[in-house]
C-alpha cells in the first residue's frame, strides 16, 4: 500500500481496515516508519493499536521478565537471534530520526526503557492479585510425570483456609487457584467455592475431571473464572474415568465456564495420543489446547523431561502446533522453552504468535505474581520451586514475603541455562529464561547450567 492509502485507512471508522493498515505499517518497518511513530503522544487510541501489534511482530520491544535491561550494544554481535538485534538497533535510529514522543513510548514498551534515559520511571500496577494454595495432596490418580508425586496426602483445616482466605484479602489477593493433588477431592471445596464468592473473589484452578463435581461448582455464577482441565494417559486407559471426565467436562462447558485443555509431552508418546486430545477438544467445541514439557518434582524423581531428552520430544510439538492450526484449535506451551533449540525462522514465527513463552511472569509483583502456599502452610515463589520458603503467619505483610523471593526469583531468572547464553541476545535484553525455575533451583541441579 502507498503511504497515501494508509493514511486514508489509519483515518478510517471501519476497524479492520485500520487494522490492515496497522499491520501493514508494522510488518513492513522501517519503510513507514513515520507513519509508525506518529499516533504516540497524539492519539492514544491509535498507539495502543498500533503497539499491540508492534509487540507481536517485535518481540524486543516486549518487557522482558526483569528489569533494569543492559542498554542497547549496536556493535555487538550474536551467534543467536543476531537478525533480531539488528532489527531493534534499526527501531532506535528510526525512532531518534523522526523525533519519537519519549514518554509514550515509555508508556507503551517497557522493552525500550534502558534506551528511554530521559523517561521518569514508574512502577507497573497489579492487575490481579493471585495465590495459589495446594488445598490437598489426595489424587485419584497416579500420573508418573506429576510435579506433585511427592506431596503428602494432608489436607488444609476449614479452619486454616479461613486464616488464609483472611490474610489473602487483607493482601489484595483477588484470585485464589487451588492446588493438589486433586482439588475437587478437597473435603472443604464446596465451602471453599461459596466463601470465595461471597467475599467477591475468584477462583480457577486445574483438575482432572476425572471425580464427582462438587455441587458448588455446578451451582457458581462467575466465581469459576477458568479451568485447566489435564488430559492424563490414565484416563484414556480407563473406560469409566474417560466417560466421567467427559461427562463433567460437558457440564461445565454448558455453565459457561472457559475451559483450557492441557497434555503433557512426555518421551515415549505417539502422535496418536495428540490426535486424541484434539479430538476431544473439536468434539467439545474447546478452541484452547495448552501441552507441557513437565517440570521436575520437588526431588526430581517424577517422568519430566530433561533437557538432555527435550531435543527429540521438539517434533512433537510442530506436529501439535500444524494440527492445532488446521482445526483451528489455539495451542499454547505451558512453561518457557529455550528458543535456541528450534530453527531461528521458526523460532521467529513461535515467539510471533506467542506458541510458548520464553519467561514466565512470576517476577512481576516483586517476585510474587506465582506466590503458593502448600498443605503444611508454608510459602514459597511458586508451584515448582519450594526453596526459598516462609511459614504462614496472620501478621506476616506481603512487603515481608517480597523481602525473601524477590531476590531469589530475580537470581533464578537471569541465570543462565546454557554457556551459549551470552551470545544470545533474547537472552541479554531478559527475553528469555531459557526454562522452567524448577529447572534452576540450586537443589535440584546444583545452580550450575544446566547442559548443552
Amino acid at each position: 500500500m502507498t503511504k497515501e492509502e494508509l493514511h486514508i485507512l489509519l483515518a478510517s471508522d471501519d476497524m479492520p481496515f485500520r487494522k490492515a493498515a496497522i499491520d501493514e505499517i508494522v510488518c513492513t518497518f522501517p519503510e513507514h516508519a513515520d507513519l509508525f511513530f506518529a499516533p504516540f503522544g497524539q492519539d492514544d487510541e491509535l498507539a495502543l493499536a498500533m503497539a499491540n501489534a508492534a509487540k507481536q511482530w517485535m518481540p524486543f520491544l516486549r518487557d522482558g521478565h526483569a528489569e533494569p535491561v543492559n542498554p542497547f550494544d549496536a556493535g555487538k554481535n550474536y551467534a543467536y537471534f543476531d537478525s533480531m538485534a539488528k532489527h531493534y538497533g534499526a527501531f532506535l535510529r528510526e525512532m531518534h530520526k523522526h523525533h519519537a514522543d519519549q514518554d509514550a513510548l515509555w508508556h507503551h514498551f517497557p522493552g525500550l526503557r534502558a534506551e528511554l534515559k530521559d523517561a521518569t520511571p514508574h512502577e507497573e500496577p497489579v492487575k490481579n492479585r493471585q495465590l495459589m494454595v495446594f488445598v490437598t495432596g489426595r489424587c485419584n490418580l497416579h500420573c508418573p510425570y506429576c510435579f506433585s508425586k511427592e506431596l503428602k496426602r494432608m489436607s488444609i483445616s476449614r479452619e486454616d483456609m479461613t486464616r488464609v482466605l483472611d490474610w489473602a484479602q487483607r493482601a489484595n489477593v483477588k484470585s485464589i487457584l487451588p492446588c493438589g493433588g486433586e482439588p475437587l477431592l478437597y473435603e472443604h471445596m464446596d465451602w471453599l467455592i461459596e466463601e470465595v464468592g461471597q467475599r467477591g473473589l475468584k477462583v480457577y484452578f486445574a483438575t482432572n475431571l476425572s471425580v464427582p463435581l462438587p455441587e458448588s461448582v455446578l451451582r457458581q455464577e462467575g466465581i469459576i473464572e477458568q479451568l485447566h482441565v489435564h488430559l492424563t494417559e490414565e484416563i484414556f486407559r480407563n473406560e469409566h474415568l474417560m466417560q466421567t471426565f467427559l461427562h463433567n467436562l460437558r457440564l461445565c462447558r454448558d455453565k459457561g465456564i472457559y475451559i483450557i485443555l492441557r497434555g503433557n509431552i512426555c518421551e515415549g508418546n505417539e502422535t496418536g495420543l495428540y490426535d486424541e486430545w484434539l479430538r476431544i477438544a473439536e468434539e467439545n467445541n474447546i478452541r484452547s489446547l495448552n501441552v507441557a514439557f513437565t517440570i521436575p518434582s520437588h526431588t526430581g524423581s517424577n517422568r519430566y523431561v530433561s533437557f538432555e531428552a527435550l531435543r527429540p520430544t521438539i517434533p512433537h510439538l510442530s506436529y501439535l502446533w500444524e494440527q492445532a492450526k488446521q482445526r483451528q484449535i489455539r495451542l499454547s506451551v505451558a512453561k518457557p522453552l529455550p528458543l535456541c533449540m528450534f530453527p531461528e525462522d521458526l523460532a521467529q514465527e513461535i515467539l510471533r504468535t506467542n506458541l510458548t513463552a520464553t519467561y514466565c511472569n512470576i517476577g512481576e509483583d516483586g517476585g510474587l505474581h506465582n506466590l503458593s502456599l502448600s498443605t503444611d502452610l508454608r510459602f514459597s515463589p511458586c508451584l515448582g520451586v519450594d526453596e526459598p520458603s516462609v511459614a504462614f503467619a496472620d501478621d506476616l505483610q506481603w512487603n515481608d514475603l517480597k523481602a525473601v523471593f524477590s531476590p531469589a526469583v530475580r537470581t533464578m531468572l537471569s541465570q543462565p541455562l546454557f554457556a551459549h547464553c551470552k551470545d544470545c541476545f533474547l537472552y541479554n535484553r531478559n527475553l528469555c529464561q531459557g526454562a522452567c525455575l524448577s529447572f534452576k533451583q540450586e537443589s535440584r541441579n546444583g545452580g550450575a547450567s544446566c547442559g548443552e
